[in-house]
């Protein structure tokens, strides 16, 4: 897909450019961003550099959370705000009030300035799309540019509906994700998924979509476990998603290898593990990583790969006893000859905790978005940025 980007925006200096990144970070007890979490403030700053060096005015807009579209203090972007100001050297102006008393002071920036918004989901129409939210958002910029990958499979007022009254641009992260995601669209031999992690319901749908394109689906977490639960086998008290065991009972037999052994426990704070087959799983008992066994068949498997794609962990790594699976496959993937993306929040956040997020081919900043794109689900909010794109901005009243 080729995008309209950023570096193809003419004159741009003293031009004010409405950038929507995806700056949803996790904060810490001291309402400060996690050091777990600011790769994705990393993540934005080549655009914004960029933007600045062209002498433009940044207006940025972002969310954090779900607060429902009701202002929530936990939830101000302001240590966000504060945290990039960090990474890029420069100040950041926080406008925490209603966006629409900004327009005046949009006008008045100095070229080669930044300003944020308060979080955009404190809108109560954000999450609606809504044209009329859209279009008074608009009159703070000159240009939209997104740039908010993990945000692009929602169809939010400021990441589809204001492409209706701003020039729409795509910024350097969008266009490095799908540079790295088409990869896996044009593989024809040699791809294998991971699926783990707690959110099963997205992926067990796509491993139906992969049947004829990926070679093998390695699966843990909630996935392998509802996998399990569908071919018959009792996980005691384990996370696995009841709506999925229907689906689950057609990908039985197919490139989906699950877990032979497990390790058990009777609560996510348990202090030792125990292997057992995923036959000998007590009811008291629920599965939080992956057995030798299994750790064995993955790593033979994933030898042979020449792209792996990597989505949710094989355990519970919040609790370092269950982070063995999720740290051998890693390990052994940085060895390998193939290209590795990982993708999802927790994914990139066990990496970080190993210290091995600088060794993989490629780090997704969306997880959801990643599988949306992969499954070849339409993105309304990627489309419009299309260079194929016919541009039909409304005119705002001034």
């Amino acid at each position: 897909m080729k995008l309209k980007t950023i570096d193809q925006i003419k004159n741009i200096s003293g031009k004010r450019v409405l950038l929507r990144l995806d700056l949803n970070v996790p904060l810490n007890k001291q309402t400060k961003v996690d050091r777990h979490g600011d790769w994705r403030l990393d993540r934005a700053v080549p655009s914004i550099k960029y933007l600045l060096k062209q002498k433009a005015k940044v207006i940025i807009v972002a969310h954090l959370g779900r607060p429902k579209g009701q202002a929530d203090p936990k939830l101000s972007l302001l240590p966000v705000s504060q945290a990039l100001s960090k990474k890029l050297k420069q100040d950041i102006e926080f406008w925490a009030d209603d966006f629409r008393d900004y327009e005046e002071d949009s006008h008045d920036m100095n070229k080669g300035s930044v300003a944020m918004l308060e979080n955009i989901r404190f809108e109560p129409r954000e999450k609606l799309n809504c044209k009329r939210l859209a279009k008074a958002m608009a009159k703070l910029g000159d240009i939209y540019v997104n740039d908010a990958f993990g945000n692009l499979h929602r169809a939010d007022s400021s990441m589809e509906a204001i492409t209706n009254y701003l020039p729409a641009y795509a910024g350097f992260l969008i266009r490095d994700e799908i540079e790295h995601l088409s990869e896996v669209l044009s593989i024809k031999k040699g791809l294998v998924i991971i699926f783990g992690g707690a959110k099963a319901a997205t992926k067990i749908k796509l491993i139906k979509k992969f049947s004829k394109k990926a070679g093998n689906v390695l699966t843990g977490g909630a996935v392998a476990n509802t996998i399990l639960k569908a071919s018959g086998y009792g996980i005691g008290k384990s996370l696995f998603d009841k709506d999925s065991i229907k689906l689950s009972k057609e990908l039985l037999g197919t490139i989906v290898e699950m877990p032979l052994d497990a390790a058990v426990a009777s609560s996510f704070k348990a202090k030792q593990r125990k292997i057992v087959t995923v036959a000998e799983v007590a009811k008291n008992e629920m599965i939080l990583d992956i057995g030798p066994e299994t750790l064995n068949q993955y790593t033979d498997i994933l030898a042979k790969a020449k792209l792996v794609i990597w989505n949710g962990p094989f355990g519970y790594f919040e609790n370092p006893i269950y982070i063995k699976g999720s740290k051998q496959i890693m390990q052994t993937l940085i060895k390998s000859k193939a290209k590795v993306i990982l993708g999802g929040g927790e994914t990139v956040e066990l990496a970080q905790k190993l210290k091995l997020d600088k060794q993989f081919h490629f780090i997704s900043t969306g997880g959801g978005a990643m599988l949306t794109f992969l499954g070849g689900a339409k993105l309304p909010a990627l489309d419009k940025l299309s260079a194929s794109r016919k541009s039909k901005v409304k005119k705002l009243k001034v």
